[in-house]
């Protein structure tokens, strides 16, 4: 389970982006329930946010 805002994520390196937004997409296609695949979803969402305000690609 992920517990990020878009205020921590700005902090964040992009490697360290690169590795949550892969850790996401791991986690949404292991989530066991609904409530899981979205808040992973969600996460992906915000991290890809972050990475295109950057100008990065999350690879």
């Amino acid at each position: 389970m992920f517990y990020l805002t878009r205020e921590n994520l700005s902090i964040k390196s992009n490697a360290q982006l690169r590795d949550l937004f892969a850790q996401a997409l791991r986690c949404q296609a292991k989530a066991p329930c609904r409530s899981a695949f979205n808040d992973a979803s969600f996460t992906i969402r915000i991290i890809g946010d972050e990475l295109a305000r950057r100008g990065i690609a999350p690879r």
